[in-house]
């Protein structure tokens, strides 16, 4: 098991992600400096819940051979009997 709660972090990154849309929104009249300090951040969050997401896929693929391997085990032994 990971030492990092991914889930939590997916959850934080959200909850970032819809601060910095609603500041966007706020803020949309503000310099152009401002907005695009504000969707700057926005990308790296995007980037962020992409990378927090491809680690939970690779978790759940890591976990998942032992269970194939114990299935086609089950299926091999089931055909040569």
């Amino acid at each position: 098991m990971s030492a990092v709660d991914l889930n939590l972090q997916l959850k934080f990154l959200n909850e970032l992600e819809d601060a910095l849309a609603d500041a966007l929104k706020r803020y949309s009249e503000e310099t152009p400096e401002k907005v695009a300090e504000l969707k700057y951040m926005k990308g790296e969050v995007d980037r962020a819940r992409r990378i927090v997401s491809e680690r939970m896929v690779e978790e759940s693929v890591d976990r998942s051979p032992s269970r194939r391997s114990a299935t086609e085990q089950v299926l091999q032994e089931a055909a040569y009997s």
